[in-house]
């Protein structure tokens, strides 16, 4: 699945593998024309997920493994995608500070890229959005994975791919109707 970005063309890229590069008034109407799963802008230049980007990897038999934020998850619950939802869960509060407690975290504002230590306002911060997230679009989940353990996590993410790509998935009636 190929990301668009309204950046320039660095000499070692070839547009339409590592990016497919638009022009910033291109990528401002598409935004507008609602033609992005996700985007967002950074150090002045757009980076989105396009829908045509998700329609043409599923056209070529591919599974879409996306991180969107949970406001777009709805969207995309169409006949067209037919989406997995997994989501990814903190553990409880004590266990999150215990095993995030010598993680750094890397801020995106500090164009320096500075790290620092999770503070106990990060953590407390996490589990109110994940409760937030959880209670206000918890339905359309199909899957909830407590991160409290970054392996059995990851090998928990996989097997619900591998039932995906292999077993018969429910899905809600009227997305079979003609």
């Amino acid at each position: 699945m190929m990301r668009d970005t309204s950046r320039a063309k660095k000499s070692q890229e070839t547009d339409g593998v590592e990016y497919k590069f638009v022009s910033k008034h291109q990528f401002e109407v598409d935004i507008i024309n609602n033609k992005f799963i996700e985007h967002g802008e950074y150090k002045g230049n757009y980076y989105g997920i396009s829908l045509d980007s998700v329609r043409s990897a599923l056209a070529g038999n591919k599974v879409c493994l996306l991180d969107v934020p949970t406001h777009r998850i709805k969207p995309l619950r169409t006949k067209e995608f037919k989406p997995y939802v997994v989501f990814m869960k903190p553990p409880p509060l004590q266990h999150l500070q215990q095993s995030r407690r010598n993680v750094k975290v890397i801020y995106s504002q500090d164009e320096k890229g500075s790290a620092k230590l999770f503070s106990e306002e990060d953590f407390e911060e996490m589990i109110v959005s994940a409760q937030v997230m959880e209670s206000q679009y918890g339905h359309l989940f199909d899957r909830v994975i407590v991160n409290d353990d970054l392996a059995t996590a990851f090998r928990e993410l996989r097997s619900a791919l591998e039932k995906v790509e292999s077993e018969t998935q429910w899905v809600p009636r009227h997305w079979m109707l003609p």
